[in-house]
């Protein structure tokens, strides 16, 4: 792999790769961000992230340099340079250099675009293999729906959670609500076998593949419910799966030790797991 990086219209060796520490991004967490997932030509749910990509741009009056058309051509190319057949890329944007301050007001900087492309192993095809999860208290800031760097209460969660050999760990609301994992949306499977997972409702991110998920069910005529639901329904629920741009749609079998369908991964859990790499095969 050829280990080059976008930065600011500079393709460069990401050893090379260089911006300033006057950056807001780097200074105040003061940017946007995306991954994309890439397999061989295709990228998977690519005009859903890159839509949000600057809908969270609007949203904190970014104001960007480049159209979309533009950014697909930079991806583009930074996959051939790097010769990636299966991967991913992450995409930030911040507002750019400054002096440190606060204040964005009057600020008439110019954002600093970052790219980076990452190999992975193409685990597509492998045998699908439930994870454990632990609960914990949401204690993010209000706005979770604008996919920014701002990112501290995640890392905490997720190490957390692995401290504890858990794969995710998923946010509960002061109202013991379940809003979504550290980087993931979680779905259940009820005793009525209706599909739930949150609404969008300010409370968690839209998530591009929770939206993919969500439309294939709807047009095999699953029960769909987009609605809250508490951590005891969760907890005695057929089936629980999180989705995610990196980990599809992942069944989690166990919650705070305590089994979910005694352990054993679904079948609607495999069915749309299967029907979201189909989605983009066809």
């Amino acid at each position: 792999m050829a280990n080059i990086s976008y930065v600011n219209g500079l393709y460069c060796n990401i050893q090379d790769a260089k911006i300033s520490i006057n950056d807001r991004g780097y200074h105040f967490g003061d940017a946007v961000y995306e991954v994309i997932l890439y397999n061989d030509g295709i990228f998977y749910d690519y005009d859903g992230h890159i839509k949000r990509l600057f809908n969270s741009l609007k949203l904190i009056n970014i104001k960007f340099h480049l159209s979309e058309q533009q950014l697909k051509i930079i991806i583009k190319n930074l996959f051939k340079l790097n010769r990636v057949n299966f991967g991913s890329i992450y995409i930030q944007v911040s507002r750019g250099v400054a002096d440190r301050n606060h204040s964005y007001f009057g600020l008439n900087s110019k954002p600093v675009l970052t790219m980076i492309v990452s190999k992975k192993k193409n685990n597509i095809s492998d045998d699908i293999k439930g994870v454990k999860a632990i609960t914990m208290v949401d204690n993010r800031w209000s706005r979770p729906d604008i996919k920014t760097t701002q990112l501290l209460p995640n890392v905490l969660a997720k190490t957390y959670a692995n401290e504890k050999n858990a794969y995710e760990g998923i946010f509960i609301d002061h109202e013991g609500y379940v809003t979504e994992g550290s980087s993931s949306n979680i779905w259940i499977i009820n005793n009525d076998n209706e599909i739930l997972t949150r609404e969008i409702d300010g409370k968690i991110l839209s998530g591009i593949t929770r939206k993919t998920i969500s439309q294939f069910a709807k047009k095999n005529n699953f029960k769909l419910l987009e609605k809250k639901f508490t951590k005891e329904e969760m907890l005695k629920s057929k089936e629980v799966f999180l989705t995610s741009a990196s980990s599809f749609v992942t069944p989690i079998i166990e919650i705070d030790n305590i089994k979910i369908n005694n352990g054993i991964i679904g079948k609607k859990s495999i069915e749309l797991r299967d029907s979201y790499f189909k989605n983009f095969l066809n």
